[in-house]
């Protein structure tokens, strides 16, 4: 089996472990109608969540445990974020120190019905400033 291919096995079973015991580090790059409940669900299920999102005034009311999604009560999104299982941020570099990074922006339609992709490549421009082969002896290909 050529090294490349045997790191990436290990590597993929580290992270495995990691999320079987709950020790990963979750990053939710979106903090909207998706993102921000996926968000809550990995903290209540006893991950640590770095939501990271454009808009400093979203980042404001999750780090105050302020909801501002209707399935997301405050008192419920509060008391994550005083355990210290869920905060959030506009500095990407977060990502320099998670395990997975979801991505949740959005995806509107333009007026021809394709799919408004800008979003989803900003987002992954600014993951690829902050994710670097070798950290934890992930491989990156971006």
């Amino acid at each position: 089996m050529p090294e490349l291919e045997l790191a990436a096995t290990a590597t993929a079973q580290v992270l495995q472990d990691k999320i079987r015991s709950h020790r990963a580090r979750i990053g939710i790059v979106g903090l909207g109608y998706v993102g921000l409940p996926l968000a809550a669900e990995f903290a209540k299920a006893g991950f640590s969540v770095t939501g990271i999102d454009v808009n400093p005034d979203k980042v404001r009311r999750v780090n105050a445990g302020d909801s501002y999604i209707s399935d997301i009560p405050s008192a419920a999104l509060g008391a994550l974020v005083h355990s210290g299982k869920l905060r959030a941020t506009t500095d990407f570099s977060a990502i320099f120190d998670l395990d997975t990074i979801d991505i949740c922006v959005p995806t509107p339609l333009r007026k021809t019905k394709d799919p408004d992709m800008s979003y989803i490549v900003s987002a992954c421009e600014e993951i690829a400033k902050h994710f670097h082969a070798g950290r934890h002896n992930y491989p990156c290909q971006v």
